[in-house]
């Protein structure tokens, strides 16, 4: 008779096979195990390296969307987008409000003409719209923001 639970590589429950008995020589600590090589991050040197190491943000992006009565809160971005920071507005809520959006849109637009700053839109539905903050570059010549344009760079630019 062929046993079944060779031929399908199962152990033999009739077979009882006695396990050695283990012995824990790991420990509930998720860090890394004394003497196994590796460096444990999480240990105050590695941290005030990091620390050393990693510049402050001198620049931040603002995310912005209207607020419950549709309306965007635009007091005070002029200081904002002076000291250098990024504007982005999302406007994808109101998707069902087209005229809301549109006045929405030409409050930021303002916001830019103001500055003399250009206002881009980063989708194909105007939807979300960004706004550079003071010497901030912008690529327009070989970018379309938003949009991955691999095959049309040469070879030599397509690769990292």
């Amino acid at each position: 008779m062929v046993n079944l639970f060779r031929l399908l590589g199962l152990p033999d429950p009739n077979k009882a096979q006695p396990k050695p008995p283990r012995t824990n020589t790991t420990t509930v600590d998720p860090g890394p195990q004394a003497g196994a090589g590796f460096h444990d991050f999480g240990e105050e040197i590695w941290s005030e390296r990091t620390e050393k190491l990693t510049r402050t943000a001198e620049r931040n992006v603002i995310y912005q969307k209207p607020d419950d009565l549709h309306r965007l809160q635009l007091h005070g971005m002029e200081h904002e987008l002076a000291q250098g920071n990024m504007l982005l507005v999302d406007l994808g809520g109101l998707a069902q409000l087209p005229s809301q959006k549109d006045v929405c849109s030409r409050r930021v637009q303002e916001l830019g003409e103001r500055f003399d700053i250009p206002v881009f839109s980063l989708n194909d539905s105007d939807s979300l719209l960004m706004v550079p903050g003071a010497r901030m570059r912008v690529d327009t010549e070989r970018h379309k923001l938003g949009m991955a344009i691999w095959s049309q760079l040469p070879e030599s630019e397509s690769t990292f």
